[in-house]
């Protein structure tokens, strides 16, 4: 005859594994991969609190294609301007695009520029 703490022991160990996995899952995803697909992605920004400005950094990556991305943003508020600037790269064609950009509110204007490397 089984007593009821006997009973408990193997629920307990199961409920700690799941809770264990659900921590590791967490800390993985807080630093941008995901363990189930392979899959990676990164932010990172940067702000001045003395003159307003910031700027930020972005990438990704899948391995089941090779794809990968990244990309760059910043904003000076002294003068308005907003720029931004995001490569991509596809394994399969070999392909390799960069586009840049910039917003000048002065004139109103948005100036960019493309690159394709094939």
């Amino acid at each position: 005859m089984m007593t009821p703490m006997r009973r408990l022991i193997p629920t307990a160990l199961v409920t700690g594994c799941l809770c264990a996995s659900s921590l590791c899952a967490q800390y993985y995803a807080g630093r941008g991969y995901n363990p189930l697909t392979g899959t990676t992605a990164a932010a990172q920004g940067v702000r001045n609190p003395l003159t307003g400005g910031s700027a930020g950094r972005e990438a990704a990556y899948n391995p089941y294609t090779g794809a990968a991305a990244a990309g760059r943003q910043g904003y000076n508020p002294a003068t308005g301007t907003a720029g931004a600037s995001r490569t991509y790269h596809n394994p399969v064609t070999g392909n390799t695009a960069r586009v840049q950009g910039a917003y000048n509110p002065y004139t109103g204007k948005y100036a960019y520029h493309y690159n394709v490397r094939r």
